[in-house]
């Protein structure tokens, strides 16, 4: 083998223990994270994904991203922690540009804006962004005809 083609696979080597051993490590970091969580709320989250929240322009902070019955909840692995009432979410978006306009591969952002006008943004895996916007859409849908079944003096 000639000393290029054993530079190449040192580099290929290299670059797989640098990109993809932390994310392994983080994804299980994250599904630890999750099991610790279903277990201590004894089944109250109707969905539980892996999730990143985006704090900053190029910072993501790495967690779980749950909704509940009345709130959606980030927990990060380093002790962040979001929670947002679903009566106080204003508007829901999703795709793959973050507020910043940066765009996203292979990954999907779920934007929650709250009644004051602050956002919070999530990166998700395709599959999990798909599972949201499902479990997101019978929210508001139950919310609608919540709010038609309420009846109001003098109408």
């Amino acid at each position: 083998m000639s000393g290029i083609a054993v530079a190449a696979a040192a580099l290929a080597a290299a670059a797989v223990l640098i990109y993809a051993v932390p994310r392994a490590l983080l994804r299980r970091a994250q599904d630890r994270l999750a099991s610790r969580l279903l277990e201590e709320s004894g089944g109250s989250y109707q969905l539980l994904t892996r999730a990143e929240l985006v704090a900053g322009k190029h910072r993501r902070v790495p967690g779980v991203l749950g909704l509940r019955e009345n709130a959606i909840s980030f927990a990060g692995l380093f002790g962040e922690n979001e929670v947002l009432p679903t009566e106080r979410i204003d508007k829901i978006a999703t795709g793959r540009r973050l507020a910043s306009g940066r765009k996203l591969l292979r990954l999907e952002v779920v934007r929650f804006t709250r009644r004051g006008g602050e956002e919070l943004e999530f990166v998700l895996a395709p599959a999990s962004a798909g599972a949201w916007r499902s479990h997101l859409g019978l929210w508001a849908v139950a919310e609608r005809k919540s709010a038609m079944d309420k009846v109001s003096p003098g109408r």
